[in-house]
């Protein structure tokens, strides 16, 4: 991580200005963003692999049951069922545990990109539709203040020019 003075090229002695303030405080807030969204990569990842290994190891003790059975009862119908409905369970369980991860690194992420004021997708598509609206507006404004020898709209007063 960067020092408080890494980004600091005043003069000895000067009092920093608020610009120069804001930048620092704005580095390391976009460090800070930097270093939670690697962490949570880095937990993403980490889940994803554990949880592909746990779900491999059901497979292959899944494998060791099914020879066993094999040797002890033969192919029966009633052991295969058996088989399936662990396999079942096992990748139930696998599912549930990888939505839990899921949903736990989805809620870490919000709370803090809640906690830096960065807005959500829903935020910005409002701003967007506010913007459009505005822009929609202003053109129109501007359409009528371009055509002046336009007749006037009903209910507005408009006083004859006169060169006196």
């Amino acid at each position: 991580m960067n020092s408080p003075n890494d980004f600091d090229d005043r003069i000895p002695g000067e009092k920093p200005s608020l610009q120069d303030q804001a930048e620092r405080f704005s580095r390391k807030l976009t460090d800070s963003a930097q270093q939670i969204w690697l962490a949570g990569l880095g937990a993403f990842g980490r889940a994803q692999a554990e949880g592909s290994r746990v779900f491999d190891n059901l497979v292959k003790e899944g494998e060791n049951i099914e020879a066993r059975n094999r040797e002890q009862a033969g192919d029966t119908p009633r052991w295969r069922d058996n088989v399936e409905e662990h396999l079942g369970e096992a990748r139930e369980k696998a599912s549930g545990t990888w939505d839990k991860v899921e949903k736990a690194f989805d809620d870490r992420v919000q709370g803090v990109l809640k906690r830096l004021h960065i807005p959500t997708a829903e935020d910005v598509a409002a701003l967007n539709a506010r913007i459009d609206a505005l822009n929609t507006r202003v053109n129109r404004a501007e359409a009528r203040n371009a055509s002046p020898s336009a007749d006037p709209s009903p209910g507005t007063h408009q006083s004859p020019t006169s060169d006196a």
